[in-house]
């Protein structure tokens, strides 16, 4: 019995070491996410664990969420919130980027917010949340103050959307930031088709350089955000 319980013992252990560097891998080249970090007019970095949750401002009273974090209590977005004196009613809209469970876990404790995805992600979405505007690729909406597009880039999900709002294109999890100022492209291992990311990630910027003035920031679901649109163009350039 002590032989099997060293050998069940070993496997564990291999197995803890074995995610962890695949963590470490996928991870440990990001920048980090700094909590309350104003990426740009308006625009606020929420840091929920290992992924962040963007509050933009959207009228007096008023906020719309980019994704709803990984914490179903939503204990970091309702701190972010109070500090500004407010409840989980000003939360007007939610702009899913996509439907993994890291991203949607708190949409439920928001009662007057519409939720929004690309018409692609809202089979993946599911139960997680009433996804109130089904969204087409380059539909741009006014919600409140608040103007946004939303552009499709399949390839971390075949329904992933990119948000652009007050200067500012939030990724999701379809890019990231390196320590070193770098576009990374979405981490394979929790991607469906890497490469097409990779393909998504070029049209964009080339459907977006002829507008690359509007654009002051690229924002990312879990590292920190990169200043001005040349970091996209040079990923781009160089794949």
């Amino acid at each position: 019995m002590k032989r099997v319980l060293k050998w069940v013992g070993l496997v564990v252990l291999l197995l803890a070491v074995a995610a962890g560097s695949v963590w470490y891998t996928a991870f440990s080249h990001n920048s980090p996410i700094v909590d309350g970090q104003v990426i740009a007019p308006g625009v606020e970095t929420v840091k929920d664990g290992f992924v962040s949750v963007i509050l933009l401002d959207a009228g007096p009273g008023k906020v719309v969420l980019v994704d709803a974090g990984h914490d179903e209590s939503g204990k970091s977005i309702l701190a972010a919130l109070a500090k500004r004196g407010l409840t989980d009613t000003a939360v007007t809209g939610i702009l899913l980027t996509h439907g993994h469970s890291d991203h949607t876990a708190a949409c439920k404790l928001f009662p007057n917010a519409q939720v929004f995805a690309l018409q692609e992600e809202v089979a993946r979405i599911g139960d997680a949340a009433k996804v109130a505007h089904p969204l087409k690729d380059g539909e741009a909406v006014d919600l409140g103050d608040l103007h946004f597009e939303a552009f499709a880039v399949p390839g971390h999900t075949s329904g992933s959307a990119v948000y652009l709002a007050r200067g500012v294109l939030f990724f999701g999890d379809s890019a990231g930031a390196s320590k070193d100022g770098a576009v990374m492209k979405a981490v394979g291992l929790f991607s469906s088709d890497s490469g097409q990311n990779v393909a998504s990630l070029k049209a964009l910027e080339a459907r977006l350089l002829p507008r690359a003035a509007e654009i002051k920031a690229l924002a990312f679901a879990h590292t920190g955000p990169l200043a001005g649109f040349q970091p996209l163009v040079t990923f781009a350039s160089a794949h």
